[in-house]
């Protein structure tokens, strides 16, 4: 993959049906774009892995390990689990950042794509026709064992984590923090804290729990994520979103938010900081955010 994919993503999309995969029009932007679900694997599988990239556009990382995962399915005969996978759940928006990246990505243009709008945070609401389309493809399963919503920090991080939803067996939880710490390049830190806050209860280094909402019922009035939204209805082995950094700072390690984001803006600003930082390639991105989903899909297929 290369970040000039982003320019062509229906087309990539497009050629996995034609690799096997059964590509379907779920819904169509508001702008009119199409909303694609794409699946792979025997739909007798006793097992179905749910993945949703692009709820966040300007987290271009997270449509291109889904396009990359689908590559890699299509072109090699999957375990005995069911992918059902939606590439690029804001199309608008991605399209907007996609178009506006230079030929020659840097991490400065990287930082500064600004259209964005939290389609995860409203997804149970009627705010997005793409919420909406998606919320009514997930409705049809019978069941989904693994749930994964692909984000990145679309900044400069401290290091590496993901969210756990907080219904998750823990059992996969620790196996999947194990291969993820044995597999993930050693100069990027596994984190032993959210630097957002969000979560306060660490489960291992680089994992984190997501408290998932104890509402009987989601609705439109009551915003809701996918996450909840999934857990409450199918009640998955394992529910997971990524936070994935452009690029990594070991000082800032016992920063504040403040002081981290000071350095992000410094970076969109003028290109350099006062912080010593290592970007992420992005093959780099790519090999840890597909270790992450295939650790859990290993676990699934042998469970």
């Amino acid at each position: 993959m290369e970040w000039v994919d982003l320019k062509q993503l229906d087309t990539l999309i497009r050629q996995t049906k034609v690799l096997g995969a059964d590509v379907e029009e779920i819904g169509v932007s508001g702008e009119g774009r199409s909303i694609y679900a794409v699946s792979v694997g025997d739909k007798q599988a006793t097992r179905t892995v749910v993945i949703v990239a692009g709820f966040h556009a300007a987290e271009v990382i997270a449509p291109l390990t889904a396009i990359s995962i689908l590559q890699t399915l299509t072109e090699n005969p999957p375990p005995p689990v069911r992918f059902c996978i939606v590439p690029v759940a804001d199309p608008d928006f991605v399209s907007r950042n996609a178009n506006e990246l230079p030929t020659n990505v840097t991490l400065q243009a990287l930082l500064n794509l600004n259209h964005q709008r939290d389609l995860e945070g409203h997804f149970t609401t009627n705010t997005y026709p793409e919420c909406v389309a998606i919320r009514q493809w997930l409705e049809h399963f019978d069941r989904i064992d693994a749930y994964f919503s692909l984000h990145s920090a679309h900044c400069i991080s401290p290091g590496l984590f993901f969210y756990v939803g907080s219904k998750s067996n823990l059992g996969w939880v620790n196996q999947v923090a194990s291969q993820i710490t044995a597999t993930t390049p050693n100069w990027i830190l596994l984190l032993s804290h959210d630097p957002t806050g969000l979560s306060q209860k660490a489960l291992s280094p680089g994992f984190f729990e997501l408290e998932i909402s104890e509402r009987e019922k989601l609705n439109g009035v009551t915003p809701g994520s996918s996450l909840a939204f999934v857990t409450q209805r199918f009640q998955p082995q394992y529910v997971g979103a990524s936070e994935m950094p452009l690029a990594v700072c070991p000082a800032l390690t016992e920063a504040s938010l403040a002081e981290i984001d000071q350095c992000n803006r410094d970076v969109k600003q003028a290109g350099h900081t006062s912080y010593s930082f290592q970007e992420i390639d992005l093959d780099t991105q790519l090999y840890i955010m597909k270790s992450w989903i295939w650790s859990v899909v290993d676990i699934a297929a042998a469970a």
